[in-house]
Parts: structure tokens; sequence; C-alpha cells
């Protein structure tokens, strides 16, 4: 990776000082985040057992399919518009951005509110909540406003305020033993939290003047495409969740949930492995002329096969290894009395993996100005989804729900794959398939052939060492076309 993104010191650069920057304070800000998230989903499976998982994590499931219609792709385009505009427009641009979110915002709580009546009593009071503070519950578009404005550490403080709160919540309804829709509350509280807080923060930066309705209704046409994307990404995410919801009682929701828990972080290790590859790709694809690179697609394809061959075989060792200490680590995060989340976990480390050779692929065709393939991606992914449920929940609800989840993943990864190979050729050669099996075959060779008790420490090690190993080879070896990245070029 280091040689993929070109990671300098930025010594004596303010460019490469920048990016190191901006990279580490919404890094911080996310990782605080996922932890707080974290460690109140583990809280409540310990403290109040499967049941009442499954309708807190059912819950945060419809709360995120809200927030991403809430955002609708505005805020990969808010972030994109920052940063090609004059300082003195940043106002302005805020404006709109203000007055499409509360739009937005509006009409996904109007929405929620509609379909309270037929979710669980005990989370009906945390999403009327949310559905009456939409707009403020959904504002986490900031974080490209304080990186333009050079306060991206700035990123860390909504979160913290997140933090506290869901944390602080959490155990005191858990200590008091108040009624159960106190936990959901406490994650409603304190995403309301997070949008209050970053929004004070932005308000000291630029200030806020809403624009005018045609403004906020042509910001919210112009991310559509991006937006139906997200949308259904997120809805094929938790489709499996819902369905089972439907299919299945509560603690057998709350089994799923806590096994599914592993592919949510998974996927936030996606995100954090390749967005330091997008402005890599972009360089290597250069200037479009009539929606062709001008230079060809071979700098671009050695790129993403020089990134997928040694993220995907650490990827797949890790899950494997993942696999060989499903049992206790479930047993670690949420006590004794979620056997029916190993089997879940496991089947969500494979789609770990997929995920992340999809996101890589995404990265890549990006810079081709290539954006339909997502909605058509997550579309098949969410009818393969929907179709798998059906089909499967009634032989075996928790397996036949996260196999249909598995499948979905596979459906997007197809997609994907064949849009690269479309645009750019093949992502990866022959060649490569040993190098991708080994570390994975090492692992499972370290779990099938050493003895149990030692497994905890043998196999972490193995998939290591293994996976450091084809890292090392892969990257030891010169790019033939080197493309140097200058950071502040990066930081754009």
């Amino acid at each position: 990776m280091i040689r993929l993104v070109n990671r300098l010191s930025g010594r004596g650069r303010a460019g490469g000082l920048r990016y190191g920057a901006n990279l580490l304070g919404q890094a911080a800000g996310r990782g605080v985040y996922l932890a707080a998230g974290l460690a109140a989903f583990v809280m409540v499976g310990h403290m109040a057992g499967p049941a009442a998982l499954g309708r807190y994590g059912l819950a945060l499931a419809i709360l995120a399919v809200a927030l991403i219609a809430a955002d609708f792709g505005t805020t990969l385009t808010f972030g994109a518009r920052l940063g090609a505009i004059e300082p003195e427009m940043r106002a302005a641009e805020f404006g709109r951005m203000l007055s499409a979110r509360l739009v937005l915002g509006l009409g996904t709580g109007a929405a929620l509110l509609c379909i309270l009546p037929m979710l669980p009593d005990a989370i009906q009071p945390a999403l009327a909540l949310a559905a009456l503070l939409m707009p403020l519950a959904a504002a986490r578009f900031l974080d490209a406003l304080f990186q333009v404005c050079g306060r991206p550490g700035w990123s860390v403080w909504p979160a913290l305020a997140n933090a506290v709160i869901l944390i602080g919540g959490t155990a005191l309804a858990l200590r008091l033993q108040l009624p159960e829709a106190a936990l959901s509350l406490a994650a409603v509280g304190a995403g309301i939290a997070y949008g209050a807080v970053g929004l004070a923060l932005a308000l000291r930066l630029v200030p806020a003047r809403l624009a005018p309705l045609p403004q906020a209704l042509a910001t919210i046409r112009s991310a559509a495409g991006v937006g139906v994307a997200n949308a259904l990404g997120s809805l094929n995410g938790r489709i499996s969740l819902m369905m089972l919801a439907a299919f299945a009682g509560a603690a057998e929701l709350g089994q799923f949930t806590a096994g599914f828990r592993f592919f949510e972080l998974g996927a936030a290790v996606a995100i954090t492995l390749c967005a330091p590859l997008v402005p890599v790709f972009g360089r290597a694809v250069g200037p479009l002329v009539d929606g062709r690179p001008r230079t060809g697609t071979a700098a671009l394809r050695t790129r993403v096969r020089t990134a997928l061959v040694p993220i995907l075989a650490a990827s797949c060792a890790g899950a494997v290894a993942a696999c060989a200490l499903a049992e206790p680590l479930v047993r670690l995060a949420f006590g004794p009395d979620f056997p029916g989340a190993v089997p879940v976990l496991r089947i969500a480390t494979g789609m770990s993996v997929l995920l992340i050779a999809a996101t890589i692929l995404f990265a890549g065709l990006v810079p081709l100005g290539r954006t339909g393939f997502a909605v058509r991606g997550s579309a098949a992914a969410c009818a393969t989804n929907l179709i798998a449920c059906t089909l499967l929940i009634p032989w075996n609800s928790l397996l036949g729900a996260a196999l249909a989840a598995l499948l979905a993943e596979a459906a997007m990864l197809l997609v994907l794959a064949h849009a690269f190979w479309r645009q750019a050729g093949p992502p990866l050669a022959l060649a490569d398939i040993p190098i991708l099996a080994a570390p994975g075959l090492l692992t499972a060779l370290a779990w099938a052939a050493g003895p149990a008790a030692l497994a905890p420490g043998t196999v972490p090690a193995v998939a290591a060492v293994s996976a450091a190993l084809v890292g090392w080879l892969c990257l030891r070896r010169p790019p033939t076309d080197p493309l140097p990245l200058p950071l502040p070029e990066a930081s754009s």
C-alpha cells in the first residue's frame, strides 16, 4: 500500500502535510464513531439478551436506511463541489446543501412516521424521535467542509459527542433496568447530538443562509444517480435482517444481528483500505477525452491489479482466521447465549472479502466516469437478496438469511467485475491465483492441523505472517508504469 498511495512524509511540503492531517482527522472521527457503536451493541447483547438485541438491531437497520435516504448522495456531491469552488463561494454552497438536506430530511421523516405502526412497540419511540428530527439526525455531511476550511480534526468532536451519549445512555439504561425502548432512544439521541455538534462547528466556519427551494431541488437532482445507488446499497445490506424479522422471532433476529455485526466491521475495513486508492486510480486514468481516457486503461489496470492482489490475499487469510476463531469471538463479545451467531459470523467473513474486492473495482471504475453500473449492481444485489431470502429463510432462518446476503454480495461483485472488464480489461491474471490463495490455504492448514487449544494464537499468527509475506512480494516489485502521486493532488 505504501507504494500504491505514495505515502510521502510531506516534510517541507504543505500539500503532503495537509493530506496527512485530513486523513488522520477523518479516520479518527470514524474510528471513535465505530468503536462507540460496537461498544453499545456488545453491552446490549451481554446484558439484555438475544431478543432485545434483535429488536435493537432492527431499529438501527431501519434508522440506517432512513439516514441514507435523507442523504441521497448529496454528501459526495457536496464534497466534490467544495473542493472545486473558491473559498468565497463556500457559504452559498453550504446554504444550498442545508436547504437540500432539510427537504430530504422532512420527506424521509414523514415516510418513517408512516411505517411506525408496523414496527415492534419497543423501537417505535426512538424511530418517532428520529423521524421528527431527521434533518438534524442525518446531518453527517460536514467532514468535507472541515477539511477544505483547514479544520479536519474537528471531525472528531461530533463523534465524541455521539460516543459519550451512546455509551453513557446505553450503560445507564441497562444499569437502571429501564424499559427496552430506552436502548434505541439512546442510539437516536446520540445521532442527534452528532448532527447538532457538527452543525454548531460548521457555523463557526461558514455562515448559514438557506437557499431557495429551486436551488435545493437542483442540488438533489444533481446527486440522484449516486443517491439511488447508495439507497439500494444500504437497503441490500439490511434486507436479510428485515426479512428475518418478518419470518422469525426476536431471539433469532438477535442471533443473526450479533453475527452479522462482523460484516459491518468488514465494510468499515473495506472503506478504510480503499479510500486512499481513489486518487491513485484517478492519476492513472488522467483526463478524459470524449468520455475515454486519453492515455488508455493499461495504467489503471496495472494499478488495480497491484492493489487487488495483496489486499484480497490478506482479506482471505483474515476471513479464514475469523472463521477459526468464530466461537470464542462470539462468546467474548456477546456471552454464551448466542451460539446461532457463530455460523452467521463465518458467512459474514466471506461477505467481507467479496465486499473488499467490489470496493476496489468500484474505486477503479469511478475515474473512468462510469457510474451507471453502481445502480445496476445495487439493484441486482437487492433482487438477489430478496429472492434468496424468500426461498432460504423458511428452510433455515439464520443460515438462509446469511446465505442470501452472501449471494447478494456475489451478485454485486459480478456486476462490477464485468463492468471493469469491459472498460479496462481483466483486473486479475491466472498467475495471480496462487498468490491470492496461498495465505488463505496456509491459514486453513494451521486451523485444521494445529492443536485446537493453540488455535487462538497460531491461526491469527499464520494469517498475519502469510499475508505480510505476500504483500511484501507484491509490492517490492517496481511498477512497470510508475506514476508518482503528488500529495497536493491527492488532497484535492
